[in-house]
Order: C-alpha cells, then sequence, then structure tokens
C-alpha cells in the first residue's frame, strides 16, 4: 500500500552513506481527539492495543525493545524471522506486538501470559519455562513507521515518505507486516472499527515529521474503548476482600507535570493464583510513606509501595473528578516504566 500523488523517496547507495543506526529512539507519542473525523490531510490506521516496540535489525539480528528499553523477544520468538523478511542491511522499525485470535482480531488478552513470563523470567535469572510452551495466539509484529534505514534517519521526512519506503521494504508474512491505512475517510473506518469492539483508530497528518519523545498533535488517537497504562503505589486489604484472596484493591497512579497522582483503585479482573503472583512482585517495593503527591485516603490496611510495577487496565470512563470508573485490570506490562503512565 501507497500514498500516491507524490514523488518516491529518493534512494541512496548504502556505501556512500555515513551515520550509525542509534540503538533505539524514545518512542513518538499520540495525542487524543473526543471524535472522529474526515481529512484529506491525514492517513487513518488501527489502534492496535498491543505492545509498542521498536524493532532493530542490523547484520541479520533482531532487537525488540520496549518503551522503557527492555527486549521483549525473549517472550515472542516467533518474530525472530523478521529481518529475513526485510529488503534493507539495517532498520529501525515503530510499531506494535499484537497476538490474533481465531478470527484474526487483535486480542490483548492473548499477549497477557507472555507479558507475566517475561517479568518471572528476568526475576529468575532467565528465559522462563512457561514460554517453551507457547500461549496460543498468533504473535505478529506490526510495523508502521520507519525511523532509520541503511545509514539514514528518515524522522524529518514526512509520513507519507516514510509510509511508502516501509511498504517497499517488508515481505509481509503472518508474524509481520506494514500496517495498512486508510486515507481520508476516518468517519466511516472508525464505525467499522467500533462496531467489531476493536480499541479505536489513530489518525496521523500525512507531511508531519516524527518526533521522537513528543505527543505530538499530529497523531491523534480515537478511542472506541477506553484503556490506559497506570503505576501501583499500594495495595490494601480488607472491605469486601474474599477468603484467602491476598490484597483487596491496587492503588493506582500516574504522573501529572511530574507529579505522581492518584487515579483509582482496581480489584477486579485478576484470578487468585495471578494474585498471589502480583503480591511476590510487590513486596520487594513496599515502602514506609506513599509515594502519590495526594494520598489517598482509604479506610482499610494499606501497604504502600515504590510505584516501580505498571499494568495495563480497562475501565468504562474519567470521571469528573479525575478518577478510573468501573476500572479492570487486564496485564502487567513490563515493557513499561511508571513515567510512561501519563493519562490522556
Amino acid at each position: 500500500m501507497t500514498i500516491t500523488g507524490h514523488e518516491d523517496i529518493e534512494h541512496r547507495n548504502v556505501a556512500s552513506i555515513a551515520g550509525r543506526m542509534p540503538q533505539r529512539m524514545p518512542p513518538m507519542l499520540a495525542s487524543s481527539a473526543p471524535e472522529p473525523f474526515d481529512s484529506p490531510d491525514h492517513i487513518f490506521e488501527l489502534l492496535w492495543g498491543g505492545v509498542r516496540a521498536q524493532a532493530r535489525i542490523a547484520d541479520g539480528a533482531l532487537r525488540l525493545l520496549g518503551r522503557n528499553g527492555r527486549d521483549l523477544l525473549p517472550a515472542f520468538g516467533e518474530l525472530a524471522r523478521i529481518p529475513a523478511l526485510l529488503h534493507a542491511h539495517e532498520a529501525l522499525l515503530d510499531g506494535e506486538v499484537v497476538a490474533l485470535d481465531g478470527d484474526g482480531q487483535p486480542a490483548f488478552d492473548l499477549l497477557r501470559p507472555r507479558l507475566h513470563s517475561l517479568l518471572a523470567g528476568a526475576d529468575a535469572g532467565g528465559p522462563p519455562a512457561a514460554l517453551k510452551r507457547r500461549p496460543p495466539g498468533q504473535i505478529a509484529y506490526q510495523a508502521f513507521d520507519v525511523l532509520w534505514l541503511d545509514g539514514r534517519s528518515l524522522i524529518d521526512r514526512p509520513l507519507w515518505q516514510r509510509k511508502n519506503r516501509l511498504h517497499e521494504i517488508i515481505s509481509p508474512g503472518a508474524e509481520f507486516a506494514a500496517v495498512d491505512f486508510v486515507s481520508d475517510e476516518g468517519i466511516a473506518f472508525f464505525e467499522a472499527v467500533a462496531s467489531r469492539k476493536l480499541e479505536g483508530i489513530v489518525a496521523k497528518e500525512k507531511a508531519g515529521a516524527y518526533t521522537p519523545g513528543a505527543r505530538s498533535k499530529s497523531w491523534l488517537q480515537v478511542r472506541a474503548l477506553q484503556s490506559g497504562d497506570f503505576a501501583i503505589g499500594g495495595y490494601t486489604f480488607g472491605g469486601a476482600r474474599r477468603k484467602g484472596e491476598p490484597f483487596s484493591q491496587l492503588l493506582l497512579g500516574a504522573y501529572e507535570q511530574g507529579r505522581f497522582e492518584f487515579v483509582g483503585a482496581v480489584s477486579g479482573g485478576l484470578g487468585d493464583a495471578e494474585a498471589r503472583a502480583l503480591v511476590a512482585q510487590l513486596e520487594p517495593l513496599v515502602a514506609e510513606q506513599s509515594s502519590f503527591s495526594d494520598p489517598p485516603r482509604i479506610p482499610r490496611l494499606i501497604y504502600w509501595t515504590r510505584p516501580e510495577l505498571v499494568c495495563h487496565v480497562r475501565f468504562s470512563e474519567w470521571s469528573r473528578d479525575g478518577y478510573l470508573r468501573f476500572p479492570i485490570f487486564h496485564a502487567l506490562r513490563p515493557d513499561l516504566a511508571a513515567q510512561d503512565c501519563v493519562p490522556d
């Protein structure tokens, strides 16, 4: 798929170009839009709701780097074939690791055991044995941008040039593809996505550059479902806790202007075994004082923790006073640092 009506990007001889590919770049982040729109100046992509990762390919080897710089490849060994499907000597791609269900739909639930096993493997000092028994779901890397290619940075190029080049260098396979997109017609695309109960869409300016580490308005996400990533700042006992459960609630926070703000508590979505494993991860992080800038006043026994563990949560909406309504725990996110948790 190409964006038509423009000259092709200039091809260069690799040997004639000086430049060293960076290990990674801080990813460009999207801002939010309240509703979908049509625009001849934008393309529209699916909001995959997977794990954001940069694929660094050099000398036939792949590194798959999460937003916190962690190598995710041990959890997604199927993706090791990516270099063989890329027509380039070296490249730095931006995209998402996704799991597809039997209907070809992205399903974050299928990534959940991989992420938990990745975290458990790090604590054990090596790859977890559970990863040898691959959980179900077709794992794929959906590349939506190319930041560096054969000796030169492309981040200052307009998006339409980067997109055209991306589609030229990839031989798509089951585990690796360049993200498809729709031009101009964002409203109809959003309605189709929402009807399938998918996460939403991202609108991207065709002429936009890639700005590493910035939350840019040239990328706008429109969500059909609400979800987010939040750091765990503590856990509680008491209340309506069922007998045998290792805690009652997880206390969640996000960073706003450098302050760690309480955004709500989650109790649903965790099985008993999963909850016990999570407590084992939290116990070494227990702290005497709260890390929240304004600690919540909850009439329960609270264990404060350093906000180092991040989890993905789905919820119905934000309340007017800035709290999550009806949050449900979805998965731990070992690929994210607490500072990555910035609410839309």
